[in-house]
């Protein structure tokens, strides 16, 4: 899943990565992770770079500026531990990517789960 282009990205962030060698696959990272947030009623699979609301776009694309600026790794726990060092990673996500869809009303928290994010499933008919 691509939402965005390296060409837009370029465009968008023209001095800070310019030259930088970005692969293609941050750009899948980057989509498929905020389109991760994006409640379940709001999703739609047929997205691509042309057809996106442009919100999510934005925030596919300061995702991947969060993910190459601070190289943040996945992994499974919260606890990173090298030798003496110790850090606690509290997310690997752009809270600026995820105030842009809460913001534009893509990304809901404030009620329950199935409230907000579940999909309207008809039974019968």
């Amino acid at each position: 899943m691509r939402l965005f282009t390296l060409a837009e990205f370029r465009t968008k962030y023209n001095d800070e990565y310019r030259t930088l060698n970005i692969p293609e696959y941050k750009v899948e990272e980057a989509s498929e992770m905020i389109f991760s947030q994006i409640g379940m009623r709001y999703r739609d699979n047929s997205w691509d770079t042309t057809s996106v609301p442009k919100p999510i776009k934005e925030a596919c694309m300061e995702q991947l500026r969060f993910m190459l600026e601070h190289d943040i790794p996945f992994v499974d726990s919260n606890d990173l531990k090298a030798g003496s060092m110790q850090a606690k990673l509290n997310s690997d996500y752009s809270t600026l990517a995820l105030r842009i869809l809460g913001n534009n009303g893509y990304l809901y928290r404030g009620n329950s789960m199935g409230q907000n994010m579940g999909l309207n499933i008809p039974f019968g008919s």
